[in-house]
């Protein structure tokens, strides 16, 4: 399923800057559905496949996406996981952590803070929906990825 997700993200964010960051969905529903095993797990070869296309963020990528995915795990143990507004709270939470990563990250690389806060800007559709729509995907995911 994660193959997919990177696919069709790659495809369609390409043409439409509205599309919500599915592989880091994903990696926030392994954490809170899946426990800190399998989210570590999948946050690294997420990591590893959203940077391949990012190459100047690969490293950071296969660094904080198993992060996000151990620390959704943590907060669903600490909420009611089927609450959508905690699966809001822990995907805002997610977001925020990579996007400050980015930051930090892009930042010290490129020493530009201007065409920070352009990108950052650009990029507000897809942070609010990525927010917006994570617990409706996390309804259509659970069918598919049953905790058997």
């Amino acid at each position: 399923m994660l193959v997919v997700c990177v696919l069709v993200q790659v495809i369609l964010m390409r043409d439409a800057a509205w599309f919500p960051d599915i592989i880091l969905i994903m990696v926030v529903f392994t954490g809170i559905f899946r426990g800190g095993t399998e989210a570590l797990a999948l946050g690294i070869v997420a990591g590893l496949l959203r940077g391949s296309f990012s190459v100047g963020t690969l490293p950071l990528d296969i660094l904080i996406f198993p992060l996000v995915g151990v620390m959704s795990a943590a907060l669903a143990r600490m909420f009611y996981r089927q609450n959508p507004a905690i699966q809001v709270l822990i995907t805002s939470a997610a977001l925020a952590a990579v996007v400050a990563a980015h930051t930090l990250y892009l930042n010290v690389v490129s020493g530009n803070d201007v065409a920070l806060s352009f990108v950052f800007m650009n990029s507000l559709w897809t942070l609010a929906l990525t927010v917006i729509l994570s617990p409706l995907i996390f309804l259509m995911l659970r069918p598919l990825w049953s905790e058997n």
